[in-house]
C-alpha cells in the first residue's frame, strides 16, 4: 500500500507540530511547505493538505482527497473555484476559537462604552482630566444587542451579554441551536429589523454572497444614533467606508474591529486614526488552548483517515464553514 503523503502547508499551529505528527505517524509522509511559493511542488503526489492553498496548487494537485483547514471559517479555501466546485473533502476545527471570541467581544464592548482607547492615549500624555469623561461613559445595562451569526461565536457573545440584561436578537439563516439568552432569530429578510433595534451590532456571521456588503450605508444609517458595530468574524460583512463616515458624523458612537475587508488593514483607511475605534489584527482567538485544540483536531482526523474511517467537521463549501 502506498505510503499517505500530507503536506503541512503552514505553520499556524507552530513549527514543532511536524516533530510531533512523525512521531504519532510514523508510517506517513510529511512534507513540509510553510511558505505558499512551496505549495505548488508539495502539493503534487499529496494526499492531504493541512493548511489553505490557493486555486494554483490546487490545479498542480494529482491525488490530493482531502484539504484540513485549521480554522473554522474555509472562505479563503473556497474563493478558489477549481476547489469550491471539487470533490475534494475540506474539514475544519469548529469549536476551538469560541470561548477567547466570545470573551473579545464583550471586551470589546466594554473599552468603546468606557473610552479606553482615549484614555490609553491620555495615560501616554500624562493627562489626569477626569470631568472631560462625564457623561462620556455609557452603559451596557438594558441595552439592545443584535447578533449578526447565531453559530458557536453568536451563542457565545449572547450568552455573555446576557450578563448586562440585554435585549439581544440574532439573525441566521438556519441556526443549528437559540439560547435562551435570545429573545428572537430571525432570517436574512429581517435584518433591517435587526439593525434599528442593535444598540451594539456584532458581526459573528460567514462571508458568503448572502452576507457580504450587507451591513451598507443604509443599514448603519438605519441604527440607533449612538450605537456601536462589533466585527468579529470577517471584515467584508461590513461597508468600511460607511461605517467611517458614520462615525465621523457622530451616527455611530464607536466601532472595534477584530476583522478587516482587506487584512493587513489599508495604510489609508480612516479606521487607524478615528477616535473610539478599537483595531485587533484579526488576533481575538489566538489563544495557547485554540492552537493546541487545533493540533488535536488534525490529530484525530489524520487518524481516522489513516484507518480509512469517515472523517469528521466536513464542512459544507456553499455555507463557508
Amino acid at each position: 500500500m502506498a505510503k499517505i503523503k500530507v503536506v503541512i502547508g503552514t505553520d499556524h499551529v507552530g513549527r514543532q507540530y511536524v516533530g510531533e505528527l512523525r512521531q504519532v505517524f510514523p508510517d506517513i509522509e510529511f512534507i513540509v511547505a510553510y511558505q505558499t511559493a512551496e505549495h505548488i511542488d508539495a502539493i503534487r503526489d499529496a494526499d492531504v493538505f493541512f493548511g489553505w492553498p490557493n486555486g494554483d496548487a490546487f490545479a498542480a494537485a494529482k491525488n490530493i482527497r482531502w484539504i484540513a483547514c485549521p480554522g473554522m471559517g474555509i472562505d479563503k479555501i473556497v474563493a478558489y473555484q477549481n476547489i469550491m466546485h471539487s470533490d475534494v473533502v475540506i474539514t475544519n476545527a469548529p469549536g476551538t476559537h469560541v470561548t477567547s471570541m466570545g470573551d473579545h467581544v464583550v471586551g470589546a464592548m466594554v473599552g468603546l462604552t468606557h473610552r479606553f482607547e482615549e484614555a490609553f492615549e491620555d495615560r501616554k500624555k500624562k493627562i489626569w482630566d477626569t470631568q472631560k469623561y462625564a457623561s462620556r461613559i455609557t452603559e451596557i445595562t438594558g441595552t439592545t444587542v443584535g447578533i449578526f451569526g447565531l453559530g458557536a461565536i453568536g451563542r457565545a457573545v449572547a450568552d455573555r451579554v446576557s450578563a448586562f440584561n440585554t435585549d439581544t436578537y440574532a439573525i441566521d439563516p438556519s441556526p443549528s441551536k437559540i439560547p435562551e439568552t435570545v429573545n428572537e432569530c430571525w432570517g436574512l429578510d429581517r435584518l433591517d429589523d435587526l439593525v434599528i433595534k442593535s444598540d451594539f451590532l456584532v458581526i459573528a456571521a460567514p462571508v458568503l454572497e448572502s452576507t457580504r456588503g450587507s451591513i451598507d450605508a443604509r443599514r448603519i444609517s438605519m441604527m440607533p444614533k449612538g450605537s456601536y458595530i462589533v466585527v468579529i468574524s470577517r471584515g467584508q460583512i461590513v461597508d468600511e467606508n460607511a461605517m467611517c463616515d458614520a462615525l465621523e458624523s457622530g451616527h455611530l458612537a464607536g466601532a472595534a474591529l477584530d476583522a478587516t475587508a482587506v487584512e493587513p488593514l489599508e495604510e489609508d483607511s480612516r479606521l487607524w486614526t478615528l477616535p473610539n475605534v478599537i483595531l485587533t489584527p484579526h488576533s481575538s482567538a489566538l489563544t495557547p488552548e485554540l492552537y493546541e485544540m487545533r493540533r488535536q483536531a488534525f490529530i484525530a482526523n489524520l487518524k481516522r483517515y489513516a484507518s480509512g474511517e469517515s472523517l469528521v467537521n466536513i464542512c459544507d463549501k456553499t455555507a463557508g464553514f
